[in-house]
């Protein structure tokens, strides 16, 4: 996809976000995808469908900091809107949470919406200016979804002659755009929540095989500068029911991820049965996809205790 196509599919993006309340803010990225707008000052955002707003500041990098670029930090933490902070301010987020508990300066580098392979190309082109001693990615879901094309094959192309057709096909083929919307009832959605399954043959935005790459490409980067990586997953809604310890929710990717650790020297820092209960108080009552401010101190403490005490 060029990037003209690109910045059409952000523009639309940008009508639906406006039209849902939803405040510009994003600029395409080499996916075709998006990702914050540098040099925003105090922005104010706001849910789709809710009258909650937050505000926010992105540096100069589009990172949701007030360090200045190539400023080194101890501890990223990366992942998707939870690491970003949707919904609470910028001293309320993640990152400035455990900042503070741990005395150290730490960078908020997550963004929305982004999968595993976007968090690895944020960090070799943008984060690893920062020189992190720690980096903890926090398993991002929309690596689950079903798209047309990988993020990975975005960048790279297919890797077999199979996945080269399809990739070519869904980028250039307006035949084969018009053919898949009369054969398939959801051929008009970029990507479907991996529960849905229709008849169209799919693939997931980011397969295992990729994120193990995207994983240890970072953790050689890191290597360079005795950096350490960090994989973990957060609580969600089902595992803030139970109290601390208590039973945690299945999730997509959570067997891979604790084999995956400990077999390619990376440290898990799994903290899902961290901050229940009272599910209801730790998120927005019409976003419950998302810590709030209480639900964010929790899990800020959390990965406070986890980074100070797993060896």
């Amino acid at each position: 996809m060029g990037m003209a196509v690109a910045a059409a599919i952000l523009g639309l993006a940008e009508v639906a976000l406006a039209l849902s309340g939803v405040q510009a803010a994003y600029q395409v990225d080499l996916l075709g995808q998006w990702r914050m707008t540098p040099d925003l000052t105090d922005h104010e955002m706001r849910g789709a469908g809710d009258a909650h707003r937050f505000t926010l500041t992105t540096n100069p990098d589009g990172l949701r900091t007030h360090l200045a670029p190539g400023t080194s930090v101890d501890l990223a933490l990366m992942g998707d809107s939870n690491v970003f902070g949707w919904g609470v301010d910028d001293h309320e987020t993640l990152a400035a949470r455990a900042g503070d508990a741990l005395g150290v300066r730490a960078l908020n580098a997550g963004q929305p919406g982004f999968s595993s392979t976007q968090v690895a190309w944020l960090f070799e082109h943008v984060v690893a200016a920062y020189r992190p001693k720690r980096v903890v990615v926090f398993q991002p879901m929309h690596d689950f979804n079903q798209a047309l094309i990988s993020d990975r094959e975005y960048l790279e192309g297919g890797a077999t002659w199979t996945d080269s057709a399809r990739v070519f096909l869904a980028r250039n083929s307006r035949i084969y755009a018009m053919t898949r919307g009369i054969l398939f009832p959801y051929a008009g959605a970029g990507q479907l929540m991996p529960h849905i399954r229709g008849t169209e043959p799919r693939v997931a935005r980011v397969s295992d095989d990729e994120r193990a790459r995207n994983y240890l490409s970072m953790q050689s980067l890191l290597a360079e500068w005795d950096g350490e990586l960090w994989v973990g997953m957060l609580p969600f809604y089902r595992d803030l029911q139970s109290a601390p310890g208590g039973p945690v929710q299945h999730r997509m990717g959570s067997e891979w991820m604790l084999e995956f650790g400990p077999a390619a020297g990376v440290r898990v820092l799994d903290i899902r049965d961290c901050c229940g209960p009272g599910a209801d108080s730790l998120v927005f009552p019409f976003d419950t996809g998302h810590l709030n401010v209480e639900g964010t101190r929790r899990a800020a403490a959390a990965i406070f205790e986890g980074l100070t005490t797993i060896r």
